[in-house]
């Protein structure tokens, strides 16, 4: 025993000291002696061991026996402490290491030295309590990583004394910086933090920390490094303390909310459009029971939610739809998810309505059906704009009568029913006389009330089978079906020429008479298709105009050839005007007081390339019904204010009179063709007349009449031609820029021998007088006409007595010699 126990350099220590420091050491404690084979020690002896040895081990007493016999397996499991045992005990380095023994299952901190050749004291620490809570301690920490790295979320922690601020990773990368490339102290914060939210952040850490909250959460904008505002949830609370209670760590976690705050702005803006929409929502559960509505459904159906809640759809029945519609409804959803369609509900004023429907099914996680959800969109005022436009499609929107298709469609379905049961058809043409004189007189407004009531008055005369419908304009048809005698159709007409020649009371008190013009074409005849019994009709209504007007007229074969002579006509007239076909002629206006030539009325003539002259009866209303009258005029206007430019200077110019039609008038640029044409021309405007009927004087509208003054206040003077066939008031004739009054042939033609007519043109002549209006009298053609209107003080006169109009030509060697040629007048 002595010889095997250490000794040191103290020699002088007495044994029994080292003695009692060996066994009451509180490490344990081995001297021992390592075995080898070869240079590699493969087993060592115990030569000395401790109490402490013995108590941390577990092992009895070991002194004087191998290791491998002790602790068993030790050279198959710990070769690598042995083999270290050895090298220190054959002269190695003291050394100090923690080392797990296997066969023991222990941990020991070891510190192992050489006292002598082959031997080596151990002296160690059981360390498997401290080493498996280092264990612990490092499974704790990978499961808390594993935990933050599933989490998906940023930690940070922040030292209130030194302001450091450390994060995780997941911290930056959820805004799509790299680990460390933030730059977060706390002065860094605002480049980072959109600044009203980082004032909130401030505040809610301020009350935190004073402990009025008993954490720290805020929402947060933060910048992502590609420049983007990225919603973040900020949650934290102080960790540690010192001593006086002040704190000085707070640790907190940053969670990506950035989709969960879209999510919310997309339910926000949903929850605004289900609120908002015109359409109205319905939701229900699984079973069809209504969970919610939205205010248009309630503003549709006039049920509340209250009134609805809990209840199932089927309240909203209108009982048009049968059991076998709502299964196939139902299938379709089944099967597919959704139904559209149309349906019919109940409000809850009991009307029935029509409604677009639009039914999806909503699905849970798991696929089975949660909710229902239907859009319902009130169609009633699109059925109803349907019907509107079906009704116009067919129908006139002036009178609601038939219009021109269903006219068609009518005479040819009357057409075959006459031909397979021998019934005949009459199709009447009728058209109210002089209807453009009431439109331009009084106004449109006033001429569409006219038809409208016309067409009342005219449907009360006819049967339930006939047909009643308007063409256009003042146009109507009459389709009679069913005729038992040719004749029936001409006392139909009789019976409507009657109805018609009864005043009409029009808007304001005034009654106004108005005559018609009727043709009749027969079914069976010599039409074949329902155009041709429409043409026919029309031919002969023409007809019945030309023959005096308020009147009746069946179609014959010529009224056919007549027809296609008018539509040859406007064709010609059409190229008449380029080709150069038209010619000007004046007839002379004389003053009655002196004779002398004061000027001349320019009126238009046709002589065809056939040498052929059509009469200005013939072609000027053709042209007024076609529109050809506009190029007509502008022509003819052009035409005079050139030749008069040619005619003899005098101390008193001579004027030239041009007539205007009503359609010139209405055009927005007729004035400002007026003035070019002086212009170009060189006609001064105080040598121009322009002469409009009465009738289209009174229709003109404020822009018309603003035209005519404009002219006016230029010099051009405007004369009413035809005064007194017309419907003036004198308080209307005031209101006109007028400088002339021209008194119709007709009332002069008998100013002889009618006291009538000469009271009216005396009547017109002081209404011109007390106006300030030059009056003039047409058609004169007797000494003893010109003898009245002289002694009643009219002041010009234009007429055969004088000259018949004459060409431009002869006008100009008129005017040279002042006299007319031998067969300028009649003998």
């Amino acid at each position: 025993m002595n010889e095997a126990h250490p000794r040191g350099p103290h020699d002088s220590v007495p044994a029994d000291i080292y003695a009692a420091l060996f066994d009451n050491l509180i490490n344990g404690l081995a001297y021992c002696r390592a075995d080898y084979d070869g240079d590699t020690a493969v087993d060592f002896t115990y030569l000395l061991v401790n109490e402490a040895f013995c108590r941390q081990t577990g092992l009895p007493d070991v002194s004087g026996r191998r290791a491998s016999e002790v602790i068993p397996g030790i050279t198959q499991t710990d070769r690598a402490l042995i083999e270290r045992y050895g090298r220190i005990a054959r002269g190695g380095a003291a050394e100090r290491f923690e080392h797990y023994v296997e066969a023991l299952k222990m941990w020991f901190s070891i510190s192992v030295f050489s006292p002598a050749p082959d031997h080596f004291v151990a002296v160690f620490d059981v360390i498997t309590d401290r080493k498996n809570a280092e264990l612990a301690l490092r499974q704790s920490e990978r499961r808390l990583a594993r935990v933050i790295e599933g989490s998906d979320q940023g930690f940070w922690e922040w030292n209130l004394q030194t302001g450091e601020f450390s994060v995780s990773p997941r911290f930056e990368t959820m805004l799509g910086y790299a680990p460390g490339e933030m730059k977060l102290d706390p002065a860094n914060w605002p480049a980072y933090v959109d600044p009203d939210d980082l004032r909130l952040a401030h505040e809610s850490i301020r009350r935190h920390t004073e402990g009025a909250i008993p954490s720290h959460e805020v929402e947060l904008r933060m910048l992502t490094k590609s420049g983007e505002w990225h919603w973040v949830l900020t949650c934290g609370r102080v960790v540690e303390r010192d001593a006086a209670g002040n704190p000085t760590m707070m640790s907190g976690t940053h969670t990506d909310i950035h989709q969960k705050k879209q999510a919310e702005l997309a339910l926000r803006q949903a929850a605004a459009v289900y609120e908002n929409t015109q359409e109205g929502v319905l939701i229900t559960d699984a079973d069809g029971r209504i969970v919610s509505v939205n205010r248009a459904f309630t503003a549709m159906t006039s049920y509340t939610l209250d009134e609805v809640l809990g209840k199932t759809a089927s309240m909203l029945k209108s009982g048009r739809h049968d059991t076998v519609f709502f299964a196939a409804m139902w299938a379709e959803i089944a099967a597919t998810g959704r139904w559209q369609g149309e349906l019919w509900n109940r409000r809850k004023s009991g009307e029935i309505y029509p409604q677009l429907t639009s039914i999806s099914a909503v699905r849970d996680g798991r696929g089975h059906v949660s909710r229902y959800v239907g859009v319902l969109t009130d169609i009633s005022a699109i059925k109803a704009s349907e019907e509107r436009l079906e009704f116009l499609a067919h129908h006139d929107p002036l009178t609601n009568l038939p219009n021109r298709l269903t006219l068609f469609s009518r005479i040819e379905r009357a057409m075959k029913v006459a031909k397979r049961e021998g019934h005949a058809t009459a199709l009447l043409m009728l058209d109210l006389d002089r209807f453009k004189d009431v439109n331009d007189s009084f106004g449109h407004l006033v001429g569409d009330t006219l038809l409208q009531r016309v067409a009342e008055g005219l449907r009360c005369r006819l049967r339930e089978v006939d047909t009643l419908s308007r063409l256009g304009g003042d146009e109507f048809t009459i389709l009679l079906e069913k005729l038992h005698r040719p004749d029936d159709a001409s006392r139909v007409a009789e019976d409507l020429l009657d109805t018609l020649r009864t005043p009409w009371t029009l808007p304001g008190g005034s009654q106004l008479r108005v005559s018609a013009s009727i043709g009749i074409a027969h079914y069976p005849g010599s039409a074949a298709s329902p155009e041709e019994l429409l043409q026919q009709a029309d031919a002969a209504m023409y007809r019945a105009k030309r023959e005096g007007r308020g009147r009746y007229h069946y179609f014959s074969q010529d009224l056919t050839h007549a027809a296609r002579a008018r539509l040859e006509m406007e064709s010609a007239l059409r190229s008449a005007i380029d080709a150069g076909e038209l010619r000007a002629y004046f007839q002379p206006q004389i003053d009655i007081r002196n004779g002398h030539l004061v000027g001349a009325e320019a009126l238009v003539r046709w002589h065809k390339g056939d040498g052929r002259v059509v009469t200005p009866d013939t072609f000027i209303p053709l042209a007024e019904d076609t529109g050809l009258i506009v190029p007509l005029g502008e022509w003819m206007l052009r035409e005079a204010c050139q030749q008069a430019c040619s005619w003899p200077a005098r101390r008193d110019p001579l004027g030239v009179a041009v007539n205007v039609a009503a359609a010139q008038i209405r055009r927005a640029d007729f004035a400002d063709m007026v003035l070019a044409i002086l212009s170009s021309s060189g006609l001064a405007p105080e040598r121009l007349e322009l002469e409009l009927t009465e009738s289209s004087l009174q229709g003109e509208d404020e822009a018309g009449l603003t035209q005519l003054a404009r002219l006016r206040e230029a010099g051009v003077r405007i004369a009413i031609d035809d005064f007194g066939t017309g419907y003036s008031s004198l308080a209307y004739l005031k209101r006109l820029p007028l400088d002339v009054l021209k008194i119709d042939r007709s009332f002069v033609e008998h100013v002889v021998n009618r006291r009538d007519d000469r009271e009216i043109v005396t009547a017109i002549v002081q209404i011109g007088r007390t106006l300030g209006f030059k009056v003039i009298a047409e058609g004169v053609e007797t000494q003893a006409q010109l003898d009245i209107l002289d002694g009643l003080a009219c002041d010009l006169y234009q007429g055969y007595l004088c000259s018949k109009p004459i060409p431009a030509d002869d006008f100009l060697a008129f005017a040279k010699h002042g006299a007319p040629h031998d067969d300028l007048s009649p003998q």
